[in-house]
């Protein structure tokens, strides 16, 4: 008989894990584009649950000692990043999608952290509005499931001035090669191979992680 409940406890508790919203945000850097003021951010819920999402935007700012730090998040009126909409309800095995709509002047390059997060569904939490009867009842047969599990995720996004100028300059030696951008906004390297050559004229390349480089500018290093 303890065994039969043992196995009934098992089986209850991994059914309550397995009723989860599992959210993917795609890619964590995202560029604007100088030309652009927005851009379209897709969210997929790859659990079994419904996903209640809330978004929130923070620039991102750096010191004179160039040490980065998050200014906290602004009135709605005072913002220069916004997400619409900045709630999201994403049914199971569903997509949705917000758009992030820059409203200041594009004249340097600018950082923001956008975070998706997760929340357990209440009664007036601004969801309200996207929920209809239909849904309402399929959220409270979710809840009564199980426990949720909730994992957000960040993006950086980067915001490209209206003139953007590259200038990278490479310096190499026997051992290195140092590259710097003196440019006005972000430059990516990708695919970027460190290559040793060999006997007969045979290279040997490894390729290095996606790099990204920031513009040096004041207070930035």
């Amino acid at each position: 008989m303890r065994l039969y409940l043992a196995l009934f406890g098992i089986i209850f508790y991994s059914s309550q894990v397995y009723a989860a919203a599992e959210i993917s945000i795609g890619t964590l850097f995202d560029y604007m584009p100088s030309n652009k003021t927005t851009y379209l951010k897709k969210i997929m819920n790859m659990g079994d649950s419904t996903a209640f999402i809330k978004i929130s935007i923070n620039e991102i700012k750096y010191d004179e000692n160039g040490q980065p730090y998050e200014v906290p998040e602004q009135e709605a009126e005072n913002r220069a990043l916004i997400a619409s909409p900045s709630r999201l309800i994403i049914p199971a095995k569903g997509v949705q999608a917000t758009r992030l709509l820059f409203l200041d002047k594009k004249d340097t390059e600018r950082y923001f952290r956008v975070r998706f997060i997760p929340v357990q569904q209440k009664d007036n939490d601004g969801f309200d509005e996207q929920k209809t009867e239909q849904k309402t009842e399929q959220i409270r047969e979710e809840l009564s499931a199980g426990i949720q599990i909730l994992t957000g995720y960040g993006a950086f996004l980067f915001i490209t001035p209206d003139n953007p100028k590259y200038s990278t300059e490479i310096t190499e030696d026997t051992n290195s090669a140092e590259i710097k951008n003196n440019g006005n906004t972000t430059i990516i390297l990708d695919f970027f191979e460190s290559c040793n050559k060999k006997k007969q004229r045979v290279f040997h390349c490894d390729q290095i992680a996606h790099l990204t480089r920031f513009k040096k500018t004041a207070g930035k290093k």
